[in-house]
């Protein structure tokens, strides 16, 4: 039964259109478990009803005809309830509607199953039959194990319009992903390292179909050139029987074999990547069928086949795609490295099919200031080449090829963005206070582009926040002390007479290094930040020892160590910076002019909460990463987009955590400050600063924002606001409360267009 549902399943994904698709499920399904009807219907929530998509039972005429509201018949109360439906005479149920069209009074027994994504009905799935009886335990057991699985593939209807693509069909369709980083921008789809493997591809058509017909033969004749290759490499080390495999794929790739089967669905249409995609994985699933053993390989065989060409295919393409004017990178998983390689100048947006709200890639565009869109999975990587796209990450919204018109309204708001921002930076150069005159440490968080971060630095208190990792993950090897020295004294140099805090390596989770992988099943618990370093004394005692040196004549560095959980790990942590101290002391002769920098902690992890008077009394200040410890907090990953709707730093449990924080930290007299996305937002910065918080490290394009905005508020009122926020049982309460005061004030419409 488990093939059984694995074949169904992927061959509805692979059907070139959605009705195909659904033709072919109905079909299977019915077959597998040999009743006499089976139909599937998806929900339309503009309509709000479930229109008859596919059956093979019913009237074929009533397909795309036939509605049944949310509310109305069987159908719709499997939608209500979110539950299969089991019933042996269902025309005698109550809830039973009469519907001539489809042609149903012959059968008795229903058995009907949601198909639900990320809490949302996207359809029903029915199985029928004439019999009175209520179909067994494992009848409803595949069903309802087919409509999870389904859920995944039929997510989004219009998409699967788009890759057919047909240019009407791609007009203004629309995606929905996870807020990374607030604006929009319009600009073309750029893949700078695409996936090459079959589910990356979706079937796409072309006009010109003698052009694709080049393609794949080139990419055939580099593919036998390389099989070539490897015959002759392998001559010495292997018999002439295995050597024959290498013949075989010749013979494979000749017209009279799966060449001529793709030169035909180029023919009949499909691109030369979607036509290889069709015939390949359709004869490795004949090859899998087949119960012979060694028949069976055959099919692995065809798709290492398949494999190779389509590389050589993709290699072809991804050289003739020029770089856009406007670039909206989209990757499985942004990284530092491929932001490196883009022009800033032309970078507008990101794309990340994978991540979430603060996953390391949103942290990045937020630093940069460009808007982005995460966990958008459903659409396979490659149908964002080359397509037009509006990235609106004020709502999570990709609006793909959209028309002119929509285009025009998009460049209003932008314009009205632009104009925003230019009122705040009016003030950037006024002091950080509010309208009551209470003072406020605005800083940066900084390290990814220092050029672009320090051109506000005479405006700001100095860096919050600087990640030293990200010159690690940019270079193919742990960079040398000298090469440390001259990063760092770029950042003290950009903030003369202003303090640094430089946190020390802090990779790991989600920021891997790639010549020093790491592998665990949950890396964000696991070895990462001090935990690595304080295991590799000689990665951290060079990484002190050129943060001293570069601190030489500008007296600016503080240290912050990431990831303390223990306090044993706070004093070896001090033990090696004394160490280093004395080695760059004694390298300069003890001249007196290696400077003994303050030392922080940053919490992030819930255990050195509960330890702050112990932790007040080793260290000179605290910094709270709002990120982590939200994650922490909730149990939450906050890359993963399946429970990206339950990571939120407004969440109450946060709020409480973080008011109880500051209280006995003020109480403590021990300096606090906070580093994390939430000291950045508008929202955040309000609730943190009525808690008594006064220092915050946000990216350099939230400063002016935050600046403009605590000029404008009283903080007596704002705490008043306080007792109820903390009572809040849900983030989207703390907001409406904070968005309301903001209204009170006139200010909540001059925080965004």
């Amino acid at each position: 039964m488990l093939s059984q549902l694995r074949r169904i399943v992927q061959d509805v994904a692979q059907e070139p259109s959605l009705d195909s698709a659904l033709a072919g499920l109905v079909r299977n399904v019915k077959h597998a478990l040999r009743t006499e009807c089976c139909s599937v219907y998806l929900a339309d929530y503009e309509q709000q009803h479930f229109m008859l998509m596919a059956t093979d039972g019913l009237n074929p005429d009533a397909i795309g005809k036939v509605s049944i509201g949310f509310s109305e018949g069987l159908i719709g109360w499997v939608g209500q309830r979110e539950e299969p439906i089991n019933l042996a005479q269902a025309h005698l149920h109550p809830r039973f509607k009469v519907t001539p069209e489809v042609s149903e009074d012959c059968f008795s027994a229903f058995l009907g199953c949601p198909i639900i994504h990320h809490r949302k009905v996207l359809g029903v799935l029915t199985i029928q039959q004439s019999d009175s009886r209520i179909f067994n335990e494992d009848e409803e057991s595949f069903l309802v194990t087919l409509g999870v699985q389904l859920a995944s593939v039929l997510v989004n209807a219009e998409m699967r319009k788009v890759s057919a693509g047909t240019s009407s069909s791609q007009q203004n369709s629309q995606m929905q992903g996870l807020i990374g980083a607030p604006g929009i921008a319009i600009g073309e789809g750029y893949i700078l390292q695409p996936a090459s493997d079959f589910d990356a591809i979706s079937l796409k058509h072309s006009d010109d179909p003698e052009k694709e017909l080049n393609r794949f033969y080139r990419a055939v004749k580099v593919t036998k050139a390389e099989f070539n290759r490897l015959a002759e490499r392998m001559s010495g080390h292997l018999p002439a029987d295995a050597l024959a495999i290498f013949d075989v794929y010749h013979q494979l790739l000749d017209a009279a074999s799966l060449g001529n089967e793709i030169e035909a669905q180029i023919k009949l249409g499909w691109c030369a990547k979607s036509a290889l995609k069709l015939v390949v994985e359709r004869f490795a699933r004949q090859f899998d069928d087949m119960d012979d053993p060694y028949l069976r390989e055959r099919g692995t065989d065809i798709r290492d086949l398949g494999q190779r060409v389509l590389n050589h295919l993709l290699e072809t393409e991804q050289r003739q795609h020029r770089l856009p004017a406007q670039v909206v990178l989209v990757a499985e998983n942004v990284t530092a490295s491929m932001l490196a390689e883009i022009p800033r100048a032309q970078l507008v947006a990101i794309v990340s099919l994978k991540g979430s709200v603060n996953s390391h890639a949103a942290i990045m565009a937020r630093a940069l200031g460009i808007p982005a869109v995460m966990g958008v999975d459903e659409l396979p990587l490659m149908q964002w080449q080359g397509q037009r796209l509006i990235v609106d990450g004020y709502q999570g919204h990709i609006l793909v090829s959209p028309a002119d018109a929509i285009c025009q309204e998009y460049r209003q708001l932008i314009t009205k963005d632009a104009e925003l921002s230019a009122r705040y930076q009016s003030e950037l150069h006024l002091p950080a206070q509010s309208s009551c005159g209470q003072n406020f440490s605005l800083m940066v968080n900084s390290g990814l582009a220092i050029e672009i971060e320090t051109t506000q630095s005479e405006f700001t208190n100095g860096v919050g926040l600087y990640r030293t990792e990200f010159p690690f993950i940019m270079r193919s090897r742990f960079p040398t002390e000298l090469e440390q020295v001259e990063l760092y004294r770029k950042v003290f140099q950009g903030y003369p007479g202003k303090s640094v805090v430089m946190r020390t390596l802090d990779v790991g989770g989600d920021k891997p290094l790639p010549y020093f992988p790491i592998s665990e099943e949950n890396p964000f618990l696991g070895w990462r930040g001090i935990r690595l370093t304080l295991d590799h004394p000689e990665i951290f005692l060079v990484q002190i020892r050129a943060m001293l040196k570069a601190n030489i004549g500008y007296n600016s560095l503080h240290i912050l160590l990431p990831m303390i959980s223990d306090l044993a790990e706070v004093d070896e942590s001090l033990r090696l910076i004394r160490q280093a101290w004395f080695e760059v002391d004694d390298e300069f002769n003890g001249e007196n002019i290696v400077a003994k920098p303050k030392v922080g902690v940053m919490i992030e992890v819930p255990s050195i909460m509960f330890q702050l008077p112990e932790l007040a009394r080793k260290v000179d200040f605290c910094s709270v990463g709002t990120n982590d410890l939200t994650q922490y907090l909730l149990a939450v990953d906050r890359n993963n987009p399946r429970v990206g709707n339950l990571y939120d730093a407004m969440h109450p449990a946060v709020l409480r955590a973080l008011n109880q924080l500051g209280q006995q930290a003020h109480g403590l007299q021990f300096p606090i400050s906070i580093c994390g996305e939430l000291g950045g937002e508008p929202l955040g910065v309000l609730t943190l600063a009525a808690m008594g918080f006064n220092s915050f490290s946000m990216n350099h394009s939230n400063l002016a924002k935050i600046k403009w905005l605590l000029r404008r508020i009283d903080l007596a009122e704002l705490r008043l606001l306080l007792p109820d926020v903390l009572a809040c049982q849900s983030p989207k309460q703390v907001r409406v409360l904070v968005q309301r005061f903001l209204d009170q004030k006139q200010l909540l419409n001059q925080l965004r267009a």
